[in-house]
């Protein structure tokens, strides 16, 4: 990862300015505490409502605050990620105590307090250990500023002015404004800053820088409320940095929420992928885990939160259907945020297909029902277009993020509930072979190789990757990835544009077209997790829980198949990878043309495929399509079609 340490930006404010807002930070009266997130006015209205419209998330809320109370506090050495959770649980203390008023929460609060007081170092991957103890420490240092035990309250007080005075340096992740990293580090800080206030004169530069680096994260945020680093870490920077907006916004010091039009979209971007099954279930490129390998919880409040401020019933719905029903350590948050005077409305309403443009995604689906066929595909800079083609952009050290891979024009596919085309996941190291995309000469795109994605290297390729057409209708979907210059040099690669056209509901054609610089070999990859088998002369099958992807090539007409199991250290994979890779030597320009299909059982037959220069047949199931593959050198232009289809019909219409 690349590390450069660079300068902060320069304010735009004049410096008298500057010198009145700080002593207005210092000095004016902030309100009556609790301040932060919960209010005075904010209790009353959740007592009212804990018998009624929010009774199942006060259950769960006081269910967490009870576990934690009685839970015994085990040996810490250091904040690092198994104990992160008594950050994130603590508030619920804070919160039980201001919804009954029995004096024991207070009592539990102290006794985790203490606990992370005789911890001597917080640091803990990378800060992270330490601002997720920042910030629930801050959180219940304003809940319970005038119940808690007097000296332990100036010891809390002491000891936030140390870890805030840590965060305030310019590390690494200063710049990684699509990160986690910078996300969380943020809002610890400025939580810090805001609960100080009036008790501490590091408070106004906690908060001024806090909110220096929130203008920022929020400048370059993705225009199309996508997040690069995949579902999994849009989630766990967001827990963060949503918990302090609200801070800041209750605390009357600043609303970004108006002009926060990430905010706006991305609850859209986490419906879009989700898969059906598990709550937590998604479309997993980045560093994203399949629920079913890694049992975990899901934060409603992400969606909670950005409903009750937009008005917005598909995030309401959407966050219903999600959220988890028992204790867990965000239940608090959850009973907080949630709306009862927004009615829901059914997200699976809206377009089943979704075109992410900044970022560089597409996301296809049959319908929103468990049985649905659902394909994502991703070609698109890892800052997304706007920060990739921002002036400041490697001054300010490409933005990150490093939790992506080295994925272009990869495709994962989902049918029938299971995963099919997989991704692997989390993985360790990162490698273009393990996504199912295309090796030239050996080698795979820039950034590859270690534990996380070289995002420099990969920004620093040009011209860079990008989605030239994304079209959609009830019949079929088609898009076209252009790998631009992702590839590093020793590929050798000239040109690689991949059509992928999928006939609804089942069948996917990918035709991609390649060319090197010199005669090379192309691999064409495709990943399973268990079982890929060879089933004819140029047939062959994914096969996960009974469904099955068949796979037919069609072009070239002479390649060579190999399918290698090996071992693999990825969160959606166990243990193994399985590959098929169809390889190609000694060319210069070529083709591959290849037709997949999700057949849900055994008992499906697979599709008949005809293929004569420059036409497929396709008959399946009672449908037939005629698909025609354009030669390159008659295309208009790279955006143009190679596959042009006809609508589908009837077999035996014709």
């Amino acid at each position: 990862m690349n590390s450069m340490r660079l300068a902060r930006p320069k304010l735009r404010m004049p410096a008298a300015a500057l010198l009145i807002v700080a002593s207005g930070l210092l000095n004016a009266a902030p309100p009556e505490r609790p301040r932060l997130i919960l209010t005075p006015q904010r209790i009353a209205a959740l007592k009212a409502s804990i018998t009624n419209a929010r009774a199942d998330l006060w259950k769960a809320a006081l269910d967490s605050a009870d576990e934690f109370s009685r839970a015994p506090v085990p040996v810490m050495t250091r904040a690092n990620n198994q104990f992160r959770y008594v950050g994130d649980t603590m508030p619920a203390l804070g919160l039980a105590y201001r919804m009954t008023g029995d004096r024991r929460y207070v009592e539990a609060a102290e006794k985790w307090l203490r606990a992370m007081l005789a911890v001597n170092e917080w640091s803990g991957s990378a800060n992270l250990g330490r601002s997720c103890w920042v910030l629930g420490a801050a959180l219940l240092y304003d809940w319970l500023h005038d119940v808690m035990n007097q000296d332990l309250r100036a010891a809390v007080r002491k000891r936030l002015e140390a870890e805030g005075e840590i965060l305030m340096k310019d590390g690494p992740f200063y710049w990684r404004l699509l990160s986690n990293h910078c996300l969380i580090e943020t809002s610890a800080l400025g939580a810090a800053g805001l609960a100080l206030q009036g008790d501490s004169d590091a408070a106004g530069r906690f908060v001024r820088r806090a909110r220096e680096r929130t203008d920022l994260i929020i400048e370059h945020a993705p225009l199309d409320g996508a997040w690069s680093e995949g579902v999994q870490y849009w989630e766990y920077g967001l827990t963060y940095f949503l918990r302090f907006l609200e801070a800041l916004k209750t605390s009357g010091t600043a609303d970004y929420y108006p002009r926060y039009d990430w905010l706006k979209k991305t609850g859209y971007f986490r419906i879009y992928f989700s898969l059906p099954g598990p709550p937590g279930n998604a479309i997993n490129f980045g560093d994203c885990c399949d629920e079913r390998r890694e049992h975990r919880w899901y934060a409603a409040f992400l969606l909670y939160q950005a409903a009750a401020v937009y008005r917005n019933g598909h995030y309401q719905d959407f966050g219903n259907s999600i959220r988890t029903p028992g204790p867990y350590k965000f239940s608090w948050m959850d009973f907080i945020a949630y709306d009862p005077t927004l009615a829901p409305v059914d997200y699976r309403r809206v377009p089943p297909n979704q075109h992410l443009e900044d970022s560089g995604y597409v996301i296809m689906r049959t319908s929103w029902r468990d049985d649905a066929t659902i394909i994502g595909f991703r070609c698109g800079p890892a800052p997304g277009h706007r920060n990739q083609k921002h002036p400041l952009r490697l001054e300010r050290n490409g933005f990150g993020p490093g939790h992506q891979h080295p994925d272009i024009n990869s495709f994962s596919l989902f049918a029938y509930g299971q995963r099919l085309a997989i991704d692997p996941g989390y993985a360790h190291p990162k490698w273009t072979a393990d996504h199912n995309t295309v090796l030239v000469n050996g080698r795979g795109q820039a950034g590859e190789g270690g534990s996380y994605l070289d995002y420099m290297a990969f920004e620093n390729r040009d011209p860079f990757p990008a989605i030239l057409r994304a079209d959609s209708s009830p019949d079929y979907d088609y898009v076209i990835g252009d790998a631009g210059n992702i590839y590093v040099d020793e590929a050798g690669l000239a040109h690689f544009r991949r059509h992928l056209l999928f006939l609804k509901p089942d069948i996917v054609v990918i035709a991609d077209d390649l060319a090197g610089k010199e005669p090379s070999r192309f691999e064409w990859l495709l990943n399973g997790l268990h079982s890929i088998a060879r089933t004819g002369k140029d047939e062959f099958e994914i096969r996960e829980g009974g469904v099955r992807l068949w796979v037919r090539p069609i072009l070239p007409g002479s390649y060579e198949a190999d399918i290698r199991e090996r071992p693999y250290r990825a969160s959606n994979v166990d243990g193994k990878l399985t590959t098929l890779n169809l390889g190609v030597q000694s060319v210069q320009v070529t083709r591959f043309l290849v037709v997949l299909a999700a057949l849900k059982d055994a008992t499906v037959p697979a599709p008949q495929v005809t293929w004569s220069p420059g036409n497929l047949a396709i008959r399946h199931l009672g449908r037939s399509w005629n698909v025609r593959v354009v030669e390159a050198s008659a295309l208009a232009g790279p955006s143009d079609p190679v596959l042009r289809v006809q609508p589908a019909r009837r077999a035996g219409s014709d």
